[in-house]
């Protein structure tokens, strides 16, 4: 396929699933509650008409005053997801890059380490690591830090460090899934005939290995790449809720406001969640440009 169709086709996608979103944020919320002697009563009227007002105001903030209001602290929506976005933009492209070449990393030696008697930590290992719930292993991590080591201020954004603790949470199972991604790969080139002509020239092992499979794998590995990013982005709520981090996912924790009783509380920020979901989908689709953009140019060479 057309590289630009493929770039173009991903752009479609993108769009379309975020004009879900904003049809499903801007969804009526309003409840009535009725309190009686022995009963609390609860009703949630919906009308088209309310229905459709909402999303022309909304659309008509955005484009005649290219504004999205206002949030619950009567700050201006676009500079408050700015803000947050800056503090969790140095988390997300500090995971993504290290789990990824951390992953592919962690692939190889799990490759090596499966042909020899070590083989329990190589892919075992790392099938082991992604067994346990990620939650669980950031609260145990959490803990570790608050126990041995007591002067890391991990729930503090302010200093310099702060970003890099969020950044090692996140990384870690989606740099187990690389390095599964990475080991799966090069094991399939075993046995393949390119690798029995390049033997019979004689080539070094190290040489066979890093010139021709593993540039071979890369492909692959770079079609997970998308994968990667959404994987980086649904731990990030969990690391920045448990860290009491001041990044976008915990913004948008905040913003949809959930209630236990009613399903949405009074403070329901529907712009706050619109433009964090907005910077989170430009994120996926730049990602899928680049997935799409490298993965050509490993299948042309």
């Amino acid at each position: 396929m057309n590289l630009f169709i493929q770039l173009l086709r991903s752009l479609f996608i993108s769009m379309l699933a975020m004009l879900a979103v904003i049809l499903i944020v801007l969804f009526p919320r309003q409840v009535n509650v009725t309190v009686t002697e022995t009963q609390l009563l609860t009703d949630y009227p919906f009308s088209f008409q309310q229905y459709a007002h909402q999303i022309q105001a909304f659309f008509s903030e955005l484009f005649l005053n290219g504004s999205l209001g206002v949030n619950r602290y009567q700050f201006p929506v676009i500079e408050d997801v700015l803000l947050v976005m800056g503090n969790s933009m140095i988390v997300i492209a500090t995971a993504l890059v290290a789990s990824f070449v951390l992953g592919v990393l962690k692939g190889i030696i799990d490759y090596k380490l499966d042909q020899t008697r070590f083989r329990v930590f190589g892919s075992f290992g790392t099938w082991l690591m992604q067994s346990f719930p990620d939650f669980l292993l950031i609260l145990l991590l959490q803990w570790m830090f608050i126990r041995y080591f007591p002067n890391i201020r991990i729930f503090s954004a302010e200093p310099w460090y702060a970003f890099m603790i969020p950044s090692f949470f996140v990384m870690i199972y989606p740099m187990l899934y690389i390095a599964r991604i990475t080991q799966v790969s090069i094991s399939n080139q075993e046995g393949m005939l390119y690798l029995l002509v390049a033997k019979s020239k004689g080539l070094p092992r190290w040489l066979l290995f890093y010139k021709h499979v593993f540039t071979n794998c890369m492909g692959t590995i770079l079609t997970h790449l998308p994968s990667l990013m959404l994987y980086i982005l649904s731990n990030l709520l969990i690391v920045e809720y448990f860290l009491n981090y001041p990044g976008a996912a915990n913004r948008l924790f905040i913003a949809i406001d959930y209630s236990v009783n009613f399903g949405t509380g009074g403070n329901y920020e529907a712009t706050t969640i619109i433009g964090i979901a907005f910077c989170f989908c430009l994120l996926v689709l730049f990602v899928q440009w680049i997935s799409i953009i490298a993965r050509r140019r490993y299948e042309v060479k």
